[in-house]
């Protein structure tokens, strides 16, 4: 609670939080004309609506797997503002990131938009539900878990922090300081 209290009170935070929109309407974009553009190529009339069962799947599956690709990318970069990291560090990010936005397309989108439609409130009502859902979802994750700022080499590793983290680093460092080389 205290973290959320800071972040609307923090402007560094606030400016942040409109990185993150502004990247997620470019990423909503970006994934819109994937996926019409998808619809188009793929039916035989070549028009949106002419898109089949199949094709409206694949069109969706495509614009998905992009979409994420370059949310990582814009929220690494632009929102959160990491920097460096090794490949493996990179992979791991980028697996929770994707892991994370599943988890939030199939408990929130599919599973809680199913609940609101049983309780009999309308489409619009219910994709706006969803869609403030599924930001704050993906927002705190991404802030909180995903792309935490890592404790620097020189500091002791938080509570929380994973051993194997802050082992190699610490590792290179104190052979660098014996003299041996690798």
């Amino acid at each position: 609670m205290q973290k959320l209290k800071k972040l609307l009170n923090d402007r560094k935070e606030m400016l942040e939080l409109v990185r993150y929109v502004i990247a997620g309407g470019v990423t909503t974009l970006l994934s819109l004309a994937i996926k019409y553009g998808c619809y188009i190529l793929l039916s035989q009339d070549h028009t949106i609506d002419g898109a089949n069962t199949a094709q409206v799947m694949t069109g969706t599956l495509i614009s998905w797997v992009i979409a994420v690709v370059f949310a990582f990318w814009i929220n690494r970069w632009m929102v959160f503002r990491v920097q460096g990291g090794t490949r493996h560090s990179k992979i791991r990010e980028f697996l929770q990131f994707a892991g994370a936005r599943l988890v939030s397309w199939a408990v929130i989108e599919e599973g809680i938009a199913v609940l609101i439609k049983l309780a009999g409130i309308s489409n619009t009502v219910n994709a706006l539900i969803v869609m403030v859902l599924v930001t704050v979802f993906n927002y705190v994750v991404s802030k909180f878990w995903i792309f935490k700022p890592k404790p620097d080499a020189g500091d002791a590793p938080s509570s929380d922090a994973n051993p194997d983290d802050t082992a190699a680093p610490d590792f290179q460092a104190s052979q660098a300081t014996n003299g041996e080389r690798r």
